[in-house]
């Protein structure tokens, strides 16, 4: 399982190279009426504040983030505000955060960097992947910000670090595509019960700088 799940989730970060560059089908395909989601209620976040000595990887014990080795990540992905774990299995490190805690069937992600490489990224592409779940189902999404419809200024729907996005539905400034299909939908139906593994890739447009980011993670009951 845990080579495996290694194999996967490397794997997973190739796919990330090409959200958003497929041209399926523009017909958007709404998975759930949009208006029809409900708003949860959810705890205030308490975001923790990263710097060179205080950050998940150099906690871990994997040193100081770095941009050319993927087992010292330099960006983090948070679902429903919760952290992850980085395992070392057989003295191999796995270059994905894993949450232990279930989150909810409607999750809310949240990208942190190490700053001090990255600046403050702009652009976000990501693959969301269930693994197992419940109920047998498989799905294949891509999340990628859409610099078409992603105008700087454009008032709470753009990208950024630090900022706390709905995973199923991130905003009209996204594209969000089902990879089984080709379709591109308004919005992801709620998860069922099981595990997912969420790659993302941020990038400072700026600078040029990027790195990768994979967190597992687990929709409960």
């Amino acid at each position: 399982m845990n080579r495996t799940r290694f194999s996967f989730a490397a794997t997973l970060m190739g796919c990330v190279l090409v959200v958003g560059c497929h041209n399926g089908s523009k017909n958007a395909r709404t998975t759930r009426d949009s208006l029809s989601r409900p708003q949860q209620q959810r705890e205030p976040e308490r975001k923790p504040v990263y710097t060179a000595s205080h950050n998940p990887t150099t906690l871990a014990g994997r040193g100081t983030p770095s941009l050319e080795d993927q087992f010292r990540p330099a960006a983090w992905i948070l679902i429903d505000g919760q952290e992850g774990k980085y395992d070392d299995v057989d003295g191999h490190p796995h270059l994905e955060w894993v949450i232990d805690q279930p989150v909810s069937s409607e999750p809310t992600f949240r990208v942190e960097v190490f700053r001090q490489l990255l600046g403050d990224p702009d652009d976000f592409k990501a693959v969301l992947q269930s693994i197992q779940t419940q109920d047998g189902s498989s799905l294949v999404y891509g999340i990628a910000v859409d610099a078409a419809k992603d105008p700087k200024g454009s008032a709470g729907s753009s990208f950024s670090t630090s900022k706390t996005f709905n995973l199923l539905d991130p905003g009209p400034n996204f594209t969000v595509r089902n990879l089984m299909t080709g379709d591109v939908v308004e919005q992801i139906g709620e998860l069922p019960p099981g595990k997912y593994a969420f790659a993302g890739g941020v990038r400072n447009t700026k600078t040029g700088a990027a790195t990768p980011a994979v967190t597992f993670f687990t929709v409960g009951n």
